[in-house]
């Protein structure tokens, strides 16, 4: 498992590297600059913004640069954000996000499980079928339209929670609901997809044969091996939600990394796009890493050699 895990770790170095390369590479590449909206500046001055932020080096000459205050923890200052370090930025919209998708989280993963369990033991009943059809719906409409049809029904009809802002835990259920939508339907027709197929396993016959009640075959044997291929869609989708949504933070006014990360491709904000893109990708590889580890825990039929 030690050897294991050293591999993967390495693994992920190389990932994140590679992915603030490509991160780099495509930034360059962008159209403009992230002062070229500032027509009022004069070409001396221009120049001397240029030179302060390091953005007259030669391209290869500026990657050094930021590969080597990354390594050191230094993410650099906000081009556009003036006085502000790309650190303090994402701190301070990251704890929106993470409240949003933790909750989210829960909510997908608990709602889903159970929906998928129940729906597959109760194959082609009135169970099964209502299911599929809220899960559909679910995966069909756009978080948008969920979102603008929340704010109208219970917002502004009934007046139960607020449109906007992050003021109380009320201003949380529209966001919560919307952006865990697409994910509980698709995680709820997972998990019925791969209960039915292990269901249909010689040893689960075994189980049932031996007198077992179906709560220990179901919650011993089935779940043990369904779950493999629905907390392989999970960790990508925790760490997908914990960094937001434009859409869902934009619709109701939350001051999320989402918007951020999206607010600073806008505006050429090279600094701020690197850091975003870096929390990110750490985020993920960690989460992929750790999904990895959890599989020997609940299959011991993997190895890791």
């Amino acid at each position: 498992m030690g050897r294991y895990i050293f591999k993967r770790v390495v693994s992920a170095i190389v990932t994140i590297w590679f992915i603030m390369t490509l991160t780099f590479v495509l930034m360059m590449n962008i159209p403009g600059d992230p002062f070229t909206e500032d027509k009022v500046l004069s070409p001396e001055i221009k120049q001397a913004v240029y030179a302060k932020y390091g953005l007259d080096k030669p391209v290869f000459e500026q990657y050094i640069t930021y590969m080597t205050n990354y390594m050191t923890g230094d993410f650099g200052v906000s081009f556009k954000k003036v006085g502000l370090t790309t650190k303090e930025i994402i701190l301070s919209g990251f704890p929106y996000s993470l409240k949003i998708g933790a909750w989210a989280s829960l909510f997908i993963i608990v709602g889903g499980v159970a929906m998928g369990v129940a729906a597959a033991l109760r194959q082609n009943r009135l169970t099964d079928r209502g299911v599929m059809i809220l899960s559909t719906l679910g995966a069909t409409i756009p978080s948008f339209v969920l979102a603008s049809v929340f704010l109208y029904v219970f917002s502004k009809q009934l007046g139960w929670v607020p449109s906007f802002g992050v003021g109380t835990w009320k201003h949380y259920i529209g966001p919560i609901l919307c952006i865990s939508a697409f994910n509980l339907a698709f995680l709820a027709r997972l998990t019925r997809t791969s209960v039915l197929e292990v269901l249909q396993q010689d040893y689960i016959r075994t189980a049932r044969a031996k007198g077992l009640s179906e709560f220990t075959v179901v919650g011993k044997h089935v779940l043990r091996n369904a779950l493999i291929p629905v907390i392989t869609y999970i960790g990508p989708m925790i760490a997908t939600i914990l960094t937001g949504s434009f859409v869902i933070e934009k619709v109701f006014g939350i001051p999320g990394i989402g918007q951020l990360f999206t607010s600073s491709i806008l505006n050429r904000d090279y600094t701020l796009i690197m850091g975003i893109t870096v929390f990110f990708a750490v985020f993920l590889v960690v989460l992929v890493l750790i999904v990895d580890i959890i599989y020997v825990l609940i299959d011991p039929r993997i190895k890791y050699d």
